[in-house]
């Protein structure tokens, strides 16, 4: 993983927490973890667009993120 990639999760994370927002900060990690795990692309291909979404994701981290928009 990038150094940058890396430097942006634990920032989101360090907000969060900052603000005292721990259940938002749980559910980060979570997003987080299973983004490493590779968990994510299989449970948004279960989704009922599953061709479309990958386009329009606004998942940071996902390795299947087909969004130009938004990449690191």
């Amino acid at each position: 993983m990038e150094k940058n990639i890396v430097l942006e999760i634990l920032k989101s994370t360090e907000n969060l927490l900052y603000y005292n927002d721990l259940t938002s900060a749980k559910e980060y990690i979570r997003l987080e973890i299973e983004n490493l795990e590779g968990i994510t692309p299989k449970k948004c291909r279960n989704t009922i667009y599953p061709f479309f979404f990958c386009d329009r994701c606004s998942n940071k981290n996902c390795p299947d993120n087909e969004n130009k928009a938004i990449k690191f």
